[in-house]
């Protein structure tokens, strides 16, 4: 069972980084945003809200941008028929899981990257835990991206579709992650940031569980 969810995900991160479609996307998007948030304020001191603020926004829709394609590809190429053959319905979702989580992961890094580059006037007290925080995170993302991603595929109009069926869900999420980033920033409470980080990956982990048991009868439909 094993080795076919890793294969599943191996094919996908194959395929990504041989056309580097979403990477590419991922990367204008994330230096394009940065930079015109960082022009538009560049004579204002922002606070540390207003930062975190757009830190996880940047985030949630280069996710949006980065993951629309994990089963719309399938559908388009007509490889579906063939996943359905040789693998079950949980080998499927728990490939696409890790594929999602690795950009996931190059998200956050050129996000990371980006705001420490264009707003190195804000000062992070707690490196660790700051990345600790949206790496957190977009384990969140990766786990709602998938099922939604699944849904999406079969619908007419997908673009739109995702972000907005994905925003309900991640918003308890985006509230914790926004006060944790925060904390991390201003540094005068370590405890409080593990406990929302505890907290992000319980829903994190309760998504991901409701997400496989449902994902049968998306994949079956």
């Amino acid at each position: 069972m094993l080795y076919r969810i890793f294969a599943v995900a191996y094919k996908d991160a194959l395929i990504e980084f041989r056309n580097r479609y979403s990477l590419t996307t991922i990367l204008l998007f994330t230096l394009i945003s940065t930079t015109v948030i960082n022009f538009s304020i560049s004579s204002e001191t922002i606070s540390t809200q207003i930062y975190t603020g757009l830190l996880w926004t940047v985030i949630f829709f280069a996710s949006m941008t980065g993951m629309l394609r994990t089963f719309v590809s399938e559908e388009e190429k007509g490889t579906v028929l063939l996943l359905k053959i040789f693998t079950t319905p949980y080998q499927v979702f728990f490939g696409k899981f890790l594929s999602n989580l690795l950009i996931s992961s190059f998200i956050n890094i050129a996000v990371i990257f980006m705001f420490l580059l264009f707003f190195d006037k804000i000062k992070i007290s707690s490196p660790i835990l700051y990345a600790l925080t949206i790496f957190n995170g977009g384990f969140g993302i990766a786990g709602c991206s998938t099922i939604i991603g699944a849904i999406v595929a079969k619908a007419n109009v997908k673009g739109a579709l995702f972000p907005i069926l994905s925003l309900p869900i991640l918003i308890p999420l985006f509230l914790v992650a926004i006060e944790a980033t925060n904390l991390t920033i201003i540094g005068n409470n370590a405890e409080q940031v593990i406990r929302n980080n505890l907290l992000i990956f319980s829903y994190s982990g309760l998504l991901l569980t409701i997400s496989s048991l449902l994902f049968e009868f998306v994949w079956e439909d």
